[in-house]
């Protein structure tokens, strides 16, 4: 027998549920405890004698409750929103710290951030810019329209593997300058009109940037057409983003966050869906006596009013007249779908879909629901407050008012009641109520 470090054991002894166990773990790709344990450090150890369920519960009502923690105080902001996201698609976004990758990742949550952005803010446009190897690309432009954009995303993820892999260095001020045009052709000359909140979304991975010129020339840019550049760090906090949102937004750090989860990485995107409050120096100079208004117009519904089958033919004034091709084949595909439109009330133009701008008259067009669904950002809704036990040491209310449930009692009080209509409601509907519905039910 040659000489060897194992101990040599005979064939025969080996028992047979070894061999089954050795011949499972051949046949598996990895190691048994990867695919026990992914990451350990998340893992939260409680000293406390508690049941594993009421841990769990207390976890998931203090994540609720640190939801609710939002700011009440009623701002004035822009709630026709023009946002362009610029996202990172440098060599450094094919880190896996953030499963699968970084750049998958920010993927599968953009497309999340945009069907939650469209639906509190309705009458509001987006675009998505991809900063790669030094240039950049626009991967959406500017439209109101969340399937053209998530179909925009899907494509890149689809195709990330090959042309639009991670790569090179990014270009941050080819980005902002990319923006600062797209955001210039959709206002027109009119880049300075303070009735519509010009956005930048930025998520950077990177810790340095590649630019061509001054980007302290182009961070002067934004600040005289008055674009807000808000930026979510994938690394470490960078000194020119820092310059960057303090001189846009005239703050300091509300406006420049770091991750350090998947989950807080969520949460600051998803903060970018409440609109920014307008603050003194980015609000429009007018006397006190006057308030800034702005025209908007409510279209009537075109149906085609004929019985036969050859129906009339219709031309619509919203098919761009510039731009991509992709872009003209989408709204000529939409346009052969259906013959109903809308009616300016002011020119008497046609439109496909709505909201959007009339492209003979720049008049705002919009339905009365798209203006409910955004009017919560500038009168929110307050919070409900915990309800404690009377006199006696029970809870008074028993059942919610929202889903009609039994309360559980063991695990706090789980009773939240509205400070105007005095109702009892559930931690599940308190949510609710506050993030999707913003109307109170009992009030109501």
């Amino acid at each position: 027998m040659d000489t060897s470090d194992e101990e040599y054991v005979e064939p025969s002894s080996v028992p047979k549920e070894h061999k089954a166990k050795k011949r499972t773990n051949q046949e598996n790709t990895g190691y048994s405890w990867e695919d026990e344990y992914q990451r350990t450090w998340d893992i939260v150890k409680d000293d406390d004698s508690r049941s594993l369920e009421a841990i769990i519960q207390g976890m998931i009502e203090g994540r609720k409750k640190k939801i609710m923690k939002l700011s009440t105080s009623p701002y004035q902001r822009g709630i026709i929103r023009t946002m362009v996201v610029i996202i990172d698609g440098s060599s450094i976004m094919s880190e896996k710290d953030l499963r699968p990758t970084r750049f998958s990742l920010m993927l599968q949550y953009l497309q999340e951030f945009i069907v939650e952005f469209f639906d509190q803010n309705p009458i509001s446009q987006l675009g998505v810019v991809l900063m790669r190897n030094g240039i950049s690309h626009v991967v959406s432009e500017v439209n109101g329209s969340p399937q053209y954009h998530i179909d925009k995303i899907r494509g890149l993820r689809s195709r990330q593997h090959n042309r639009f892999e991670p790569k090179g260095d990014p270009s941050l001020q080819n980005s902002l300058e990319l923006a600062r045009s797209l955001l210039k052709y959709n206002f027109g000359n009119n880049i300075n009109d303070s009735k519509n909140s010009k956005e930048i979304l930025i998520i950077f991975g990177a810790l340095f940037t590649s630019d061509p010129g001054d980007i302290h020339e182009t961070i002067n840019s934004l600040v005289k057409d008055k674009i807000r550049v808000k930026v979510i760090g994938l690394s470490a906090q960078v000194a020119i983003c820092q310059e960057l949102v303090t001189k846009t937004n005239h703050t300091k750090n509300s406006n420049y966050g770091v991750i350090m989860n998947e989950t807080h990485f969520k949460e600051l995107l998803m903060d970018c869906v409440i609109p920014l409050a307008i603050t003194k120096d980015s609000a429009p100079k007018v006397n006190e006596e006057k308030v800034p208004l702005m025209k908007m117009g409510f279209p009537t519904k075109i149906q085609p009013v004929t019985t036969s089958n050859l129906e009339p033919l219709h031309f619509c004034a919203c098919h761009p007249t510039r731009g991509s091709d992709d872009t003209k084949n989408v709204v000529e595909i939409q346009s052969n779908v259906s013959n109903i439109g809308y009616k300016c009330p002011q020119c008497f133009s046609r439109v496909c879909s709505l909201p959007t701008v009339c492209p003979v008259c720049g008049l705002m067009l919009i339905l009365s629901t798209h203006l409910a669904r955004s009017y919560h950002h500038l009168v929110p809704l307050s919070e409900y407050k915990e309800v404690p036990k009377n006199d006696e040491g029970v809870y008074d209310s028993q059942w919610c008012f929202g889903c009609l449930l039994k309360f559980e009692d063991g695990l706090g009080s789980s009773r939240y009641k509205c400070g105007e209509c005095k109702n009892d409601f559930c931690i599940d509907c308190d949510v609710f109520v506050h993030e999707i519905l913003h109307n109170c039910p009992g009030c109501q």
